[in-house]
């Protein structure tokens, strides 16, 4: 009898285990263009982004993301897959871009951007950055990124 009771108590016991849920980090990746969003000084379209954004960053993520953090409006193909507005799972989250030169950039999702380009907006600091001229709003034509979700 106490074997079997024992062995009862095993098979309970694995079964709580197989039950108990495992937490794996989830990395999205891709490929789209880098686009400017504007010739603004980068402080001023951080602003723009940071307070009037998709995601509602000065309203919803109060401290979430540094202010030395660069700030991105991510494609709509991308960002219609998690949510609208500030309940997009991946507002705030950081991304990180390498261009086809290997300069790789981290910035915070803040904003959608629908124009038709499909690309990732991005200030004129984090353009300059990946070696785009301040003054040419020229498309970078792949940006590999990924997400951890």
């Amino acid at each position: 009898m106490q074997y079997s009771t024992l062995v009862a108590m095993a098979l309970g016991l694995a079964s709580i285990a197989e039950a108990a849920p495992v937490n794996k980090l989830t990395t999205l990746t891709g490929t789209n263009a880098g686009s400017l969003y504007s010739f603004d000084p980068a402080p001023t379209a951080r602003q723009i982004f940071y307070q009037y954004g998709s995601c509602g960053l000065s309203t919803f993520f109060v401290g979430v993301v540094p202010d030395s953090m660069p700030l991105v409006a991510m494609t709509s193909t991308v960002m219609q897959n998690y949510g609208s507005a500030q309940h997009n799972t991946l507002c705030g989250k950081i991304i990180t871009m390498t261009n086809s030169k290997g300069v790789t950039q981290q910035a915070a999702i803040a904003d959608t951007n629908v124009s038709g380009d499909n690309s990732i907006d991005m200030t004129i600091d984090l353009w300059t950055k990946f070696g785009q001229p301040a003054n040419d709003a020229s498309i970078i034509k792949s940006l590999s990124w990924s997400i951890n979700m």
